[in-house]
């Protein structure tokens, strides 16, 4: 089985796809798609398939998923897994081939091995989540392994001594997880005795889910010095299409991340924002921005073929970038010319809450996080029904850096400040509230993947 596909074979199959054809129920089975491609000789505008919401395959998948009868093709032969994102949506079952997938890990752990992500004499111990659906453990795991690196698997249910313990046991040097275990792992090695700090090893980061930004990467790099810091870009829709490193592509000046990907096994799509709100049968006169414009992210995966992905929205923000020639000098010359860089910015930015009538944009917030003076590791926004008066309640928890030379105001400083942001002032003092917290079980975690949900609401009617 190929690495990656033809666009015109996986439009061929996505045109006889419930994904796409709503009439349709039944996805292809493996004759019909055998003769689809026998019969393909022209690939169709990619414009001319509508935009994917999550919330359509969502229907489809949940219909498809729960339906065993010996003409559904979906649930044979499957690889399942599941997301929930950090944005508290609708957790969704993705079902892909399974001989796919396992191809798709065996070529993303080429792309890591190729952009340097991991080599052979790696030792790599990993905190990522498994169970309850959720595959990241053994996805990450696997791909590491075929990138040439040694795995140790925590898992997330380690405790974080023990983890410490076995990255000086085992002389680990590159520690793998999601944003939050990590910061909580440094966390406890930015306490710990000199000795103990001496004794680590660790030279690489290579962490998933939530941004690192620079003032995550900052305590990274003072408590363990100059480590590379990496990151892995996937989800269970698309599987992992993207890396960083930051070696190649230099340290952003932003909360930015800048992603490598391979045009063969993607294409990326960077439309304006309003997208999502023009009609179907108008996307073919879509306009696609031009390179480094910014934009919503809309994906195309070449590595899909027996339940396509095409045009699927993402909900993230970016544009797309010539690679960098820093990188061009030291990546394979014959790899180069498919290679493109995409700068992920993360969510819409366009999405904001309001408290006490007033408006607030998750973007300016962001950036009063980053303070330094603050040391604020993570935060979380919680909004919540103080009964039984209608009253919303603003909940700011935060994670402080336990680092020596961070947070230069006191707790009750910070408490007056975030006072002053949220204008918590007369009558909404008291809908008003910080919560210090001392790890990341001390944040609402998303149901699927643990992760530390930027916003969470729990006025809204259930």
């Amino acid at each position: 089985m190929a690495a990656y596909y033809f666009l015109r074979d996986i439009l061929s199959v996505a045109s006889k796809h419930p994904f796409y054809k709503w009439d349709i129920e039944y996805p292809p089975n493996a004759e019909e798609i055998a003769q689809l491609l026998e019969q393909t000789t022209t690939t169709p505008d990619l414009r001319t398939f509508p935009l994917t919401h999550k919330q359509d395959l969502y229907t489809i998948i949940q219909r498809l998923s729960a339906d065993d009868s010996p003409q559904n093709d979906f649930r044979r032969s499957a690889y399942s897994s599941i997301t929930g994102g950090g944005s508290g949506g609708v957790p969704m079952l993705f079902l892909t081939d399974s001989t796919e997938n396992r191809k798709h890990r065996y070529t993303a752990g080429q792309f890591l091995k190729t952009c340097g992500l991991v080599k052979p004499r790696d030792w790599i111990l990993t905190v990522h989540v498994s169970g309850g659906f959720y595959r990241s453990l053994d996805l990450l795991s696997e791909m590491f392994e075929n990138a040439g690196g040694s795995v140790l698997t925590a898992g997330h249910t380690m405790a974080v001594a023990d983890v410490v313990d076995a990255l000086i046991k085992y002389r680990v040097n590159v520690l793998s997880g999601g944003s939050s275990p990590i910061l909580q792992i440094l966390n406890y090695i930015a306490s710990s005795t000199p000795e103990k700090q001496k004794a680590l090893k660790i030279d690489k980061i290579i962490y998933t889910s939530e941004t690192l930004g620079r003032p995550q990467r900052d305590f990274i790099r003072s408590v363990l010095g100059p480590v590379s810091i990496c990151s892995v870009l996937g989800s269970c829709e698309a599987g992992p299409w993207a890396v960083a490193n930051l070696a190649l592509t230099g340290e952003p000046e932003d909360e930015a991340v800048e992603f490598i990907y391979d045009s063969r096994t993607m294409i990326i799509e960077i439309l304006p924002l309003e997208a999502t709100e023009i009609p179907r049968e108008n996307m073919q006169d879509l306009p696609e921005l031009p390179e480094g414009s910014v934009g919503m992210i809309v994906q195309t995966s070449l590595q899909r073929l027996r339940n396509p992905l095409v045009r699927y929205i993402t909900g993230d923000v970016g544009s797309l970038h010539p690679l960098p020639a820093a990188a061009q000098a030291v990546l394979p010359p014959d790899e180069v010319q498919h290679l493109r860089m995409i700068r992920a910015r993360g969510r819409d930015k366009r999405f904001s809450f309001k408290w006490v009538g007033r408006y607030f944009e998750f973007h300016t917030i962001r950036e009063i996080m980053r303070t330094p003076e603050w040391g604020v590791l993570q935060w979380q926004l919680i909004l919540d029904v103080e009964e039984p008066s209608p009253a919303v309640i603003l909940e700011v928890r935060v994670l402080l850096s336990t680092a020596e030379t961070a947070g230069q105001i006191s707790q009750d400083e910070l408490i007056e400040k975030l006072k002053i942001f949220f204008a918590a002032t007369g009558n909404s003092e008291h809908l008003f509230k910080v919560t210090f917290v001392g790890d990341d079980q001390g944040f609402v975690l998303s149901t699927t993947g643990n992760k530390v949900m930027s916003f969470v609401d729990r006025s809204l009617p259930t």
